[in-house]
């Protein structure tokens, strides 16, 4: 009796101290976790993120692993935007494959990438085969001080289909060409979502984002907003002079759009002789009382000291004025 007693103790240790193996993940479960320990480490930290380039002998697996890493940090994320690959950043890329006699691109011309796609932290990593399965390592870090934010190392089973597809996807095909043109002109960047997801952009009358105006041109913006909040517009132009703009409905829904000027018949144009920055600011909380007093006392540290709390948010589009 007591030696079986003293059998089942054996055993019960040896458990605790290697506990069972957890089960071999899909891609996709990987991609997932991998985005979660990112997003935790980055969100809110950088304004802006994109995933550049994924290290692998397979072109298509490498391809797939951006693909669905950018989109599992773009669900992850909720106060950072994401800039995804263009065909000009492709471009890049390839281009500097080609030249590298190894193959791989420097991380100082990834950085470099990552900086003219308006993105302030950029996500590298690796694909590699190791026993059992393949390996692979995520990395984010700072554009401008190439700092390392979160490291993140995962492994998938050798059996993953997904993976297996991706291989012979590459073997079959070959890598796709991008021809390195211009570099398209951004207009805009997406501001960073804020405690009430309120976002705002310049717009033309085809409801095109602009940031550069004529005298003349007509005046317009979109606001959304994630929440149900009520608004303040502020309108700062070229002479820094503040004219708070008049509202029919200062009540936004939440996941609506809307145009600004809303007063029926009401046009705002770009004042002839007048050049130079102008601003548009919108104030939004979730109680009406809270908005800012609109009055000549605009943008005072008073208002900047209640943006604490979660219930109030403000976002700025900033245009040009030409001749």
């Amino acid at each position: 009796m007591k030696k079986s007693h003293f059998t089942f103790a054996i055993i019960f240790a040896f458990a605790a101290v290697f506990p069972l193996f957890a089960k071999d993940l899909t891609l996709e479960q990987t991609l997932a976790d991998a985005a979660a320990k990112i997003s935790k480490a980055i969100d809110g930290n950088v304004q802006t993120v994109a995933v550049l380039d994924i290290r692998s002998d397979h072109w298509a697996l490498s391809d797939y692993i951006v693909d669905g890493l950018n989109h599992e940090l773009a669900n992850a994320l909720e106060k950072t935007n994401m800039a995804e690959r263009d065909d000009y950043s492709l471009a890049l890329i390839q281009q500097e494959s080609d030249y590298q006699l190894s193959g791989a691109v420097s991380d100082e011309t990834i950085q470099e990438i990552g900086a003219a796609l308006g993105a302030d932290c950029i996500v590298l990593g690796n694909m590699e085969t190791v026993s059992g399965g393949w390996q692979l390592i995520l990395r984010a870090s700072t554009v401008e001080t190439k700092k390392v934010l979160v490291s993140w190392r995962g492994k998938v089973s050798a059996k993953e289909k997904e993976v297996k597809f991706q291989v012979e996807k590459s073997k079959k095909s070959p890598k796709p060409k991008y021809e390195l043109k211009s570099k398209p002109t951004k207009t805009s960047s997406a501001p960073a979502k804020n405690a009430l997801g309120v976002q705002i952009e310049m717009i033309n009358e085809n409801g095109e984002t602009v940031t550069t105006l004529h005298p003349r041109d007509v005046i317009r913006f979109r606001v959304s907003a994630d929440k149900n909040a009520y608004l303040a517009i502020l309108c700062i132009d070229a002479h820094k002079e503040e004219t708070w703009l008049p509202l029919q409905s200062n009540l936004i829904r939440a996941g609506e759009s809307r145009i600004f000027p809303d007063i029926p018949g009401a046009v705002l144009r770009v004042e002839d002789g007048i050049f130079g920055n102008e601003s548009v600011t919108v104030y939004a909380a979730t109680v009406e009382k809270d908005l800012p007093a609109q009055g000549k006392m605009m943008r005072t540290k008073k208002f900047e000291l209640a943006m604490e709390g979660a219930e109030k948010a403000e976002a700025t589009v900033n245009y040009q004025v030409e001749r």
